[in-house]
């Protein structure tokens, strides 16, 4: 591996795409994008070792929460919440796709998540005290599996 001069990609620079929602605003934060192995511990009865094997079992996905401003005409987030609250059978869900980009504006790492639905819709807190700060709403939702590109 020979090293690099580069620097670092910034983390402000990224984009959220979700099926049938319009892309017309930006998300303030992604957060909760991981996956983890599970360990499977076994150690057969007649083994001359005082100790467990360890293998990988399962890939679980961790929820991901998206946070972005609320404005008036935009309640895209909020309807995909509510279509599935309604609809029990989980059947609306979507395909999301997160990516990071450099300076110019290329995306460089993507990663998309497959059969992604909301678990949980938070709209904006309430402070008579925050003059200056903007209503901020957040959904998290699930998904199946993820994939990285680069």
């Amino acid at each position: 591996m020979s090293a690099t001069t580069e620097w670092p990609l910034p983390k402000f620079f990224f984009q959220v795409e979700i099926d049938s929602i319009p892309n017309t605003l930006g998300f303030q934060a992604c957060e909760g994008l991981e996956s983890e192995i599970s360990v499977m511990e076994y150690r057969a009865g007649n083994s001359p070792n005082f100790f467990k094997t360890k293998r990988p079992g399962l890939i679980s996905y961790s929820n991901i929460t998206l946070k972005k401003g609320m404005f008036t005409t935009d309640d895209n987030l909020y309807q995909w919440y509510k279509e599935l609250a309604l609809d029990h059978q989980h059947s609306n869900r979507r395909t999301v796709i997160i990516s990071l980009m450099d300076e110019s504006a290329t995306v460089v790492f993507s990663w998309t998540l497959e059969n992604a639905f909301v678990t949980k819709f938070t709209p904006t807190g309430f402070d008579a005290e925050a003059d200056s700060e903007p209503a901020i709403e957040e959904l998290e939702f699930c998904c199946e599996s993820w994939s990285m590109t680069a």
